[in-house]
């Protein structure tokens, strides 16, 4: 990750495994693994970049979301998100035609408010689906669920 002019750039590289595949290196990261879904030739041995893509998206959606939890002193009880999309063809080929997050909260009662508040902010600033919208559908969909203290008997 380099800083550039007036913002971060962030670089990957992707070498060809010699199959339906290939190996991608991001710094000093781990080797992240893709190939090809069964139903276009591959071997489906690693996540396809359509599935990649969408946990960029979500992971996006988790650090941003994140990011203002902190900043709002939210003590969380969970935290997760289910992320889809639909890759459609047409006369051009395929094509990703939308896609829909669900942010499923747990927190007390206490944080209601403020998470309502952080899932909005969420929803302005996550980075990545901001550009995205500009090119398909994005829909973000939040479930919260309120974590009461058990009765002392």
């Amino acid at each position: 990750m380099n800083c550039v002019g007036r913002g971060l750039e962030f670089e990957a590289n992707l070498r060809w495994d010699g199959e339906t595949g290939g190996e991608v290196n991001i710094g000093e990261f781990p080797t992240l693994k893709v190939d090809m879904p069964i139903e276009f030739g591959g071997k489906s041995r690693h996540p396809c970049p359509d599935e990649l893509f969408l946990s960029s998206i979500a992971g996006c959606l988790l650090t941003t979301f994140l990011y203002f939890k902190s900043k709002l002193n939210i003590r969380l009880e969970g935290l997760e998100i289910y992320i889809s999309g639909i890759l459609s063809t047409g006369t051009e080929g395929y094509r990703m035609a939308g896609i829909e997050a669900i942010l499923y909260v747990e927190a007390k009662k206490d944080y209601e408010t403020d998470i309502k508040r952080c899932i909005e902010l969420t929803k302005k600033y996550c980075h990545i689906t901001r550009t995205l919208e500009k090119a398909i559908p994005v829909r973000i969909i939040e479930r919260t669920r309120i974590v009461t203290e058990p009765n002392s008997s």
